[in-house]
């Protein structure tokens, strides 16, 4: 690692517990790296960082700074690759965080800061964030609540479910669903080749807005007083929509274009074989007619 090593901790216990405090001193950024098992940070209001760790005798976490006011946090062997391990870390809400695994689950609560969390197998959970939040995960599920700025998530075959954000919002899952809910949003661009997308949010009046799905269906719940120009397109599905007063049915194979209020927001939605839906807020049961 880059840095002055702070030095490998070893097990305390039969349990093989690391649990050590390191002071803030200056550092804007907390790196965590974990082979597998589980990372979870959670924002206290001490100027420092706690590291809990377990894992077997085997493997040990090693801590260091570096000079860009980064400390980095990751779980190493004797021999070979580390092991599973599980952290429990505890920071400041203001410190970025960057935190990486392979079979690792991630878990963030009330961080007030950049977060950017990324495993291969495993689910990732961020509550808070500011500025950039981005999340990646090949197979787990993606959940982002109260984050505000610029929101990427991406998962290859889970859902991604967006709760009570506000900013930029990109999103893409290749075979997962993925869904908006109280959602604040001033641009999102939204993609899912076979699963179903959800919004139900506001759409600010100079917002851009992208909803597409190949296979799955597009239900967008339209809050009163919206002023938004619709375009929407199908190829094989149907578009159902009652913004404009009762349910109607608009073509299919060709772009159909709505107006309510003044225009101002911008919404495009595509599928190529799903349904599309627009609906009034409080009247989604209208789908079932």
């Amino acid at each position: 690692m880059n840095g002055i090593l702070m030095g490998a901790l070893v097990a305390l216990s039969m349990a093989q517990q690391t649990d050590t405090i390191i002071p803030v001193d200056g550092a804007t950024r907390l790196d965590v790296e974990a082979a597998g098992g589980t990372i979870v940070v959670t924002a206290w209001e001490r100027n420092e960082i706690r590291v809990q760790a377990e894992h077997s005798s085997r493997t040990f976490v090693e801590i260091s700074r570096s000079r860009n006011g980064t400390i980095q946090v990751e779980s190493e062997a004797n021999r070979g690759p580390g092991g599973i391990t599980d952290f429990t870390i505890s920071v400041p809400a203001t410190l970025a965080l960057d935190l990486e695994g392979m079979y690792t689950d991630i878990t963030v609560e009330g961080s007030n800061a950049a977060v950017e969390a990324e495993t291969v197998q495993g689910n990732i959970t961020i509550r808070g964030g500011r500025g950039t939040v981005s999340a990646s995960t090949a197979t787990g599920e993606i959940l982002v609540e109260g984050a505000e700025g610029s929101i990427d998530a991406e998962s290859a075959a889970s859902d991604i479910r967006f709760v009570n954000v506000g900013g930029d919002v990109v999103a893409e899952s290749a075979g997962g669903d993925i869904f908006f809910e109280n959602a604040r949003a001033t641009t999102v661009d939204a993609g899912s080749t076979g699963g179903r997308i959800q919004y139900q949010g506001t759409f600010q009046a100079t917002g851009r807005y992208f909803f597409g799905s190949h296979g799955g269906s597009v239900i967008l719940v339209v809050p009163e007083g919206t002023s938004a120009t619709f375009n929407l397109a199908t190829i094989h599905g149907s578009i159902t929509t009652n913004l404009n007063g009762a349910l109607e049915r608009l073509e299919r194979g060709q772009r159909n274009s709505l107006t309510v209020g003044s225009g101002g927001a911008v919404v495009e939605v595509e599928t190529f074989g799903g349904r599309i839906a627009v609906m009034r807020q409080g009247t989604e049961g209208a789908l079932q007619q």
